[in-house]
């Protein structure tokens, strides 16, 4: 299993947009089993953006590291299990009402979705075996 995206998909992401990042990052982060995030010392990173807090995700250390030197120096890429995300992770950022901001980059938003809904999707890949958007 590879841990890091091929050159030509790594140029192609750019311009993918919309339910296309997220659609990448579910394929990519099932496959690897791992999400990665930013983290400012023990903490995960939460920011606000638009009338929301949340927690950037990435299916790839590269695209967290790009997030970091370029636009959230003080964040320090880290991953964690998939099964760890979902079953620790995701309850404590429901309760504090926290969204995911899938695959930001040069400051733009990615695409925002809530815990619940990220958590169904990946939940639904897991008991089918593959990947259904509709989780």
């Amino acid at each position: 299993m590879r841990f890091t995206p091929y050159d030509e998909e790594y140029a192609a992401v750019p311009e993918l947009r919309g339910a296309e990042l997220l659609d990448y990052f579910l394929l990519r982060a099932f496959e690897t089993e791992e999400v990665w995030s930013l983290r400012e010392g023990k903490d995960w990173m939460i920011r606000d953006a638009s009338e929301h807090r949340v927690m950037s995700l990435w299916p790839y250390k590269r695209y967290a590291s790009d997030a970091a030197l370029d636009i959230w120096q003080s964040g320090r890429p880290d991953a964690v299990a998939l099964e760890y995300f979902l079953e620790d992770i995701i309850p404590e950022l429901i309760a504090d009402n926290i969204l995911f901001d899938v695959m930001p980059r040069n400051g733009e938003t990615g695409f925002l979705i809530s815990p619940q809904k990220l958590a169904s999707i990946f939940e639904g890949m897991m008991d089918a075996g593959e990947y259904r958007l509709d989780g």
